[in-house]
């Protein structure tokens, strides 16, 4: 697709099934990228074996993420992983939060605190409660809030390129 075919695409009125399944495509992409652009503590960046994405709760990606598992990160395939259980996680590199979830946030958020693991979620107030990444729709366009802190916290690194991409960064 062309860049005047996607615009004209974009430009179409899309159902509320499709609108949601072009922006959880849109939301795949960055996931792959919140992934590139951060840099692990070198015991988990170096360890052999795939780069584990995880979705935690109802999955609202549906087959969006599926294409990613052709990827790689830091010379690892990407293994797609979707799990009900927070004890789950634990394996997880990144770890997708879905908005099912929102009543054990804290809990998720103690399994993880500590560890290397880059934590997203399209939930409200996310990264003020201690997730790494939200993603934010502003004025019709998806950007994203970084909480660098917490991420710090647990042993992440985020490049530059990305902490200036963000919409706000914590």
């Amino acid at each position: 697709m062309c860049s005047s075919d996607l615009f004209l695409f974009l430009g179409t009125s899309l159902s509320k099934a499709d609108s949601q399944e072009l922006e959880y495509k849109v939301k795949a992409a960055f996931l792959l990228n919140f992934a590139k652009f951060t840099a692990w503590p070198l015991p988990a960046e170096n360890t052999p074996g795939p780069f584990t994405l995880c979705v935690l709760g109802t999955d609202p990606f549906g087959q969006s993420l599926d294409g990613l598992a052709e990827k790689q990160i830091n010379g690892n395939n990407i293994e797609i992983r979707r799990t009900a259980s927070s004890a789950a996680i634990g394996q997880c590199r990144l770890v997708f939060v879905s908005k099912s979830e929102q009543a054990d946030l804290q809990k998720v958020l103690r399994l993880t605190a500590g560890h290397p693991i880059v934590t997203v979620s399209d939930m409200e107030g996310f990264a003020a409660a201690g997730g790494t990444i939200e993603f934010k729709n502003k004025e019709g366009r998806l950007s994203f809030i970084i909480n660098n802190t917490k991420a710090r916290m647990n042993g992440l690194r985020f490049s530059s390129s990305l902490l200036t991409l963000a919409l706000e960064v914590l």
